[in-house]
């Protein structure tokens, strides 16, 4: 039990401090005739009366006190929360060991740059269901929707370029991730997928993919990495004397533009580390479909007891006074 104003409390000890200090009223004129009335006995009626008096106005007292110090008893109902259950699709195709990374501590592969990135995203998902697609020339689940955040972060951290084989497989990503979205019931369901844009490899066309994500209402946001094309690290960069680059990651923006407008999501380019933080946090506030319920606060008056207790004492105390305990002067 909680007060609301706790201060008013003091009361009964203000009402103590009075009586404590209070003089009786001595008689100006004395009556020697009457005089001998001091010598007889108090009655049992005249020995109670100032204690019980006394008492029933305490009660009133502290009982008003407390009833005007609002006592409330408070509980927290926890509202129940959808939790929103995520598949982060990771392109873990040749392409994304080109070095246009831009860091604090400088250039660094696309892959690198974006693991960092995305280890820190899954730390913070204390209440969301997270799971991990890797993709490269083929698509496979390295984690299941999971509450269990470390698990998901270890397997960010160990995705290497080319791990999935060479290819850009978009579309199988996209797939697996649909599959296992469409088996969950309950809680909001999207889908984050971060490559740099080229679809080389697959069955299943990223367009094809968006839109099965469109019938089952599942949004994609999509995320280019990268500043477009550039020589990929493990490639030879050619001879000297003007011989030709080798491989260059093309970056495209066109198919992953599509892919969020057709399933309701939205497209981000990320050319740095600092843009894909900033994309997750613009992402955070896309994917909140459904609102969070805060838990709810009931409070439970409780001063009528208190108050009727008073108002009972000052009636009985009044009563007593002009009656049983009347005192004629």
């Amino acid at each position: 039990m909680t007060f609301a104003y706790p201060w008013l409390l003091a009361a009964p000890l203000l009402y103590i401090l009075v009586r404590v200090l209070r003089r009786e009223p001595t008689s100006t004129v004395s009556f020697p005739s009457a005089s001998f009335l001091a010598s007889l006995p108090r009655s049992v009626r005249q020995k109670l009366r100032e204690p019980v008096l006394n008492i029933l106005a305490f009660i009133a007292i502290a009982a008003l006190s407390i009833a005007a110090a609002r006592p409330q008893k408070i509980m927290v109902v926890q509202q129940d929360r959808a939790s929103r259950n995520i598949v982060l699709v990771v392109d873990a195709s040749n392409s994304m060991s080109a070095r246009d990374f831009p860091t604090s501590l400088g250039q660094t592969t696309r892959m690198e740059g974006l693991k960092a990135t995305v280890a820190e995203y899954v730390r913070s998902r204390l209440n969301d269901r997270v799971a991990l697609v890797v993709f490269g020339n083929t698509a496979y689940l390295q984690s299941p929707l999971t509450s269990d955040n470390s698990l998901v972060e270890e397997l960010v951290k160990s995705i290497q370029p080319r791990m999935a084989g060479d290819g850009t497989a978009i579309g199988d990503g996209l797939g697996l991730a649909l599959k296992r979205l469409r088996e969950v019931k309950e809680g909001t369901k999207a889908i984050i997928l971060m490559t740099d844009g080229v679809n080389t490899a697959g069955q299943v066309s990223p367009i094809k993919a968006a839109h099965i994500a469109k019938d089952l209402g599942i949004q994609i946001h999509t995320i280019g990495i990268g500043v477009g094309s550039a020589p990929l690290l493990n490639q030879p960069l050619g001879g000297m004397l003007g011989a030709p680059l080798g491989p260059m990651a093309d970056f495209d923006e066109k198919t992953l533009k599509e892919i969020a407008t057709m399933t309701g999501g939205s497209y981000f380019n990320a050319s740095s580390q600092e843009g894909i933080q900033q994309v997750y946090k613009e992402i955070e506030k896309l994917t909140e479909t459904e609102e969070e319920q805060p838990d709810k606060i009931i409070v439970d008056e409780l001063f009528a007891p208190f108050a009727m207790i008073a108002f009972g004492a000052y009636l009985l105390g009044t009563a007593l006074a002009v009656t049983y305990f009347m005192k004629v002067s």
